[in-house]
């Protein structure tokens, strides 16, 4: 896949088939995002794999989904069948929120090569899970979780019209209005479009 092809093709995926993830597939997502432009070259941020059913049964109840969609979560055979959890050593550096985002950027690209979806989630329960991951919040802060599966739903892109919630089309797929280019290409000073 060429990576134009792969950017515009790339959306966010919330249904999953119930398919194990070969965890050599993981690792080679977490190798994406080590390598991963970060400010300064400092490298701060660490990842743990979860992909256990023991892990993902005690993860999903501390995230939230689609607040968009009343429904929008999901449901018990949708579940995500992987999460890598994306930390901050704050031995090295307190926030990282512009490398979090480089390397998650790069596990959802890599994850499209391998058929997988993914949705990259912030609205999570962080001490709990930094509970249950048996981490210290003196020395980590969980950033962020990236979600990953082989989807159960298609989504794509439509034009915006005045709404940016997203929402299911009659056939199921979920349609993610975007603005033009129009809209958001800004001319610099001096000159006109």
């Amino acid at each position: 896949m060429q990576i134009t092809e792969a950017l515009k093709k790339r959306r966010t995926i919330r249904k999953f088939e119930q398919k194990q993830i070969p965890h050599a597939i993981l690792e080679e997502l977490v190798d994406y995002a080590r390598i991963s432009a970060c400010g300064a070259n400092l490298q701060p941020l660490k990842y743990m794999i979860l992909d256990t059913p023991e892990l993902l049964e005690k993860v999903y109840p501390l995230t939230k989904w689609a607040g968009y969609l009343p429904d929008g979560a999901p449901g018990e055979n949708e579940r995500p069948m992987a999460y890598i959890a994306i930390l901050t050593d704050k031995q090295i550096k307190e926030s990282s929120e512009v490398d979090a985002g480089s390397a998650i950027t790069s596990m959802m690209l890599g994850a499209m090569e391998h058929g997988l979806g993914s949705c990259w989630l912030g609205a999570i329960q962080r001490p709990a899970l930094l509970e249950l991951f048996k981490l210290s919040p003196e020395q980590y802060q969980l950033s962020y979780l990236l979600a990953l599966g082989y989807p159960a739903q298609q989504s794509k892109t439509v034009s915006f019209s005045g709404d940016v919630r997203y929402y299911p089309d009659e056939d199921g797929s979920l349609c993610v209005p975007k603005r033009s280019m129009e809209e958001i290409l800004l001319p610099p000073p001096g000159k006109e479009f």
